[in-house]
């Protein structure tokens, strides 16, 4: 199996069990992480605004792809059922591009791939103060 099937299962239950020290490990140390609310950020710091923003994420798996043409990128592909902390349930699909660092199992770049308008009409956006 590619080493990178193995890295986004890994993510998916970590992210799932709000293991955000276990997310972080799994990035080289200078990772970002590219969001469509808080665009491109060291990958550290987002999953640290990632917890401060969550009380509970519950993720359903729906597939994992490894790239043909790139040899470094793989994409899981998820429903994220995310609780924030007022209380509100924001339920979508999100598809994680993942970039490696060449010849390692070491994330350089997360994209975060996923539509905000839903999301932003009833829910606002949750990561402000």
């Amino acid at each position: 199996m590619n080493q990178y099937v193995d890295v986004l299962k890994t993510y998916m239950k970590a992210l799932g069990e709000s293991d955000y020290a276990t997310i972080k490990s799994l990035f080289a140390p200078h990772g970002k992480v590219r969001s469509p609310f808080l665009g491109e950020m060291n990958a550290h710091q987002f999953f640290d605004r990632l917890a401060d923003a969550s009380s509970e994420n519950v993720i359903t798996p729906i597939d994992i792809f490894v790239s043909t043409a790139e040899k470094n990128h793989a994409t899981c592909y998820f429903q994220y059922d995310w609780t924030v902390t007022d209380g509100t349930l924001i339920t979508f699909k999100v598809m994680d591009l993942f970039t490696f660092v060449e010849g390692t199992d070491k994330v350089e770049y997360l994209n975060l791939i996923y539509d905000t308008h839903p999301i932003r009409e009833t829910a606002g956006n949750k990561y402000e103060d």
